[in-house]
């Protein structure tokens, strides 16, 4: 299923609720950005070749339970896969992308 782009109303609609809205607060503005560059890492790791939960937590210095909250989320949405085990730790790796997914 993809995306729509928005319309000039609901884009104004959205501006006009933030605006009401009083915006995003600094530290939930800091939370996301910290999410997305925390995420961006992880891909980051797993193009170059598939790896467990905690050699990429010690590659990135990062918890392991941040790692693994993101490889489930990006597992829940399709961009990683589980591959295969090292020990007993599963490895991951980038799913390939779909045309429909583009």
């Amino acid at each position: 299923m993809a995306l729509q782009p928005l319309t000039s109303e609901q884009k104004q609609a959205l501006a006009k609720l933030r605006t009401i809205a009083g915006g995003a607060q600094p530290e939930k503005r800091k939370e996301h950005q910290a999410r997305v560059t925390h995420r961006k890492a992880i891909r980051g790791v797993l193009e170059r070749e598939a790896s467990t939960v905690p050699k990429i937590a010690a590659e990135l210095s990062l918890p392991t339970d941040t790692v693994l909250w993101h490889l489930t989320a990006m597992r829940k949405y399709g961009q990683a896969a589980e591959t295969g085990e090292d020990g007993d730790y599963v490895l991951y790796a980038l799913a390939p992308q779909s045309e429909e997914s583009h």
